[in-house]
């Protein structure tokens, strides 16, 4: 049993399966539709176990539909595959530097609230020491909480832009990768249709060399001993 692949969407193969076999190894239900999108798979159809990760045990992919890859298209993904990865690493780092960076300043941030607080206790302690009026420190320690809200508002507002920010880099950065997707599947098919066209040609050539041969061997042509050996290596 091979586990299933990571898959990507495509609109032409999708769906369940509409007839009754082949079906999934342990749950015996009617597989769905997928296109793997990993690794040197990449691209290529099967039907897979209709049951999620999350409601059971997926039992993996029941038949494949396309054969395994030429091994040069193979290499070739194996290679896009890897710089992908070497750019999302650097991705992941960057965003793990900000997240640190922004930890740090959170926790700046809370200190001076504390900090701040304990100064407007402290200041309105000295002035009911000092004068002894209380509407004078009632006045004063509105004064204080006024300016303690408005540095709170100001120290919120730079948060939220903060996350705003945080929010528009990632939304970037899941369009790259969705666009990464698809370029990779688009020279999946250029690749595969180009390892097409030069099989088809090596067929035409051996079909010409074979009629060249039939036709020396047929007038008696050089030495038929070597002819027979040329065409034996043609058929098989």
């Amino acid at each position: 049993m091979q586990e299933t692949p990571d898959t990507t969407v495509e609109p032409l193969f999708c769906g369940q399966l509409e007839l009754s076999e082949p079906t999934c190894m342990m749950h015996h239900m009617r597989p769905i539709k997928c296109v793997a999108f990993e690794g040197t798979l990449t691209g290529r159809r099967f039907y897979g176990c209709p049951v999620q990760q999350s409601e059971g045990v997926n039992c993996g992919v029941t038949e494949w539909v396309d054969k395994p890859w030429h091994p040069i298209l193979q290499n070739c993904l194996s290679r896009l595959w890897d710089m992908y990865h070497e750019q999302n690493c650097g991705r992941v780092v960057d965003k793990q530097k900000y997240e640190k960076h922004l930890a740090k300043l959170k926790t700046e941030n809370d200190k001076l609230c504390i900090e701040y607080t304990k100064l407007v206790q402290d200041v309105s302690k000295m002035f009911d020491w000092q004068d002894g009026r209380v509407g004078h420190m009632d006045n004063q320690k509105a004064v204080e909480e006024e300016e303690f809200e408005k540095k709170k508002k100001e120290v919120e507002e730079r948060a939220r832009l903060e996350v705003q920010m945080e929010k528009l880099k990632l939304a970037k950065e899941q369009r790259c990768i969705l666009q990464s997707q698809a370029d990779i599947i688009k020279n999946t098919r250029k690749a595969k249709k180009e390892v097409e066209q030069e099989r088809d040609l090596l067929k035409i050539e051996k079909a010409k060399l074979e009629h060249v041969v039939n036709e020396l061997l047929s007038d008696g042509h050089a030495s038929k001993e070597k002819l027979e050996k040329i065409k034996a290596i043609l058929d098989s």
